[in-house]
C-alpha cells in the first residue's frame, strides 16, 4: 500500500497486505496507510477478522495503528489481531502507544504467531526475526513458511545478518522483501542497494522486490541491479 520511506512520502508508508480465508493480513500502519484503506475499499474483502503484524514503532510504520483498529471496531465488528511472538520485543509499545490513542482493550488482542500455523492457504507458519535497525529501537523483520518457499519481508534493517543466515540456510525462497537506499554516503539505518546487490546471488535477483525508496533514482537504481520494484496499490 506504500513504498516510501519515511523521509519520502511521496510513495506513501511502506507496507503490505494479503487476503487469506476471509482474513486480511497487514504489514506495518504507517501515517498514509489507513487513507489508503479507506481510498481502496482494503478492509471491505474482509469477512473474518484482521491480522496485524509489525516490524517496528517507528510512526511510519505504526503512525496509522490507533484509526485502523478503531475503524476496525466499528464498521466491522472486529478485534483486531496484533500477531507477536518472543522475538517481537516491542510489542508493550504496541500496547502503550493504544493506550495513547485512547483505544479500549476490547478492540484489540495480542495472539501468538504459532496459532496461526497450518490454518491458511497463503503460508504454512510465520515468524519474526530480530534485525537491527537503529540503537533507539527493537526491530523485527517477517519470515513467512508457504509452500513455495521462504518469504522474508525486512521492513528497515541495517544489519544483513538475518537475510544472509537464510540465504545460507539452503532452504528454497519464493520471495525477498528489502528496504532499499541508494545514497553514496553511509547510512546509520539502512544498507545500500550496491550492498544488496553483492550479497543477492544472480540466480535469486529476479525474487528480490526492493521497497521503503528514499527517491525516485533508488527505484531506477533498483531496476538497473536486477531487481523488482514493489507496485503500490
Amino acid at each position: 500500500m506504500g513504498r516510501g520511506a519515511g523521509f519520502f512520502p511521496a510513495e506513501g508508508s511502506t507496507s503490505a497486505y494479503f487476503l487469506d480465508n476471509g482474513e486480511l493480513f497487514l504489514i506495518d500502519t504507517g501515517e498514509s496507510v489507513f487513507k489508503t484503506i479507506l481510498d481502496k475499499k482494503v478492509l471491505d474483502a474482509a469477512t473474518k477478522g484482521l491480522n496485524v503484524f509489525f516490524t517496528h514503532t517507528h510512526s511510519d510504520h505504526v503512525g496509522s495503528l490507533g484509526s485502523l483498529v478503531l475503524y476496525a471496531s466499528v464498521t466491522k465488528k472486529f478485534k483486531t489481531n496484533i500477531i507477536i511472538d518472543e522475538n517481537m520485543a516491542f510489542s508493550k509499545d504496541i500496547n502503550t502507544l493504544l493506550k495513547i490513542y485512547g483505544i479500549q482493550e476490547r478492540m484489540y488482542q495480542f495472539t501468538n504467531s504459532s496459532a496461526l500455523d497450518k490454518r491458511f492457504s497463503k503460508f504454512n507458519k510465520v515468524r519474526y526475526i530480530k534485525t537491527f535497525h537503529c540503537e533507539e529501537l527493537e526491530t523485527c523483520a517477517i519470515l513467512f513458511e508457504t509452500n513455495d518457499g521462504l518469504v522474508f519481508y525486512s521492513g528497515d534493517m541495517k544489519d544483513p545478518a538475518p537475510l544472509i543466515e537464510i540465504l545460507k540456510s539452503g532452504k528454497k525462497i519464493d520471495k525477498i522483501y528489502i528496504d532499499s537506499y541508494n545514497a553514496q554516503a553511509p547510512n546509520p539505518f539502512h544498507f545500500r542497494l550496491q550492498e544488496i546487490h553483492e550479497i543477492i546471488p544472480p540466480e535469486l535477483r529476479s525474487r528480490v522486490y526492493c521497497m521503503h525508496f528514499n527517491s525516485t533514482d533508488c527505484m531506477k537504481d533498483a531496476k538497473a541491479f536486477g531487481f523488482n520494484v514493489v507496485e503500490r496499490c
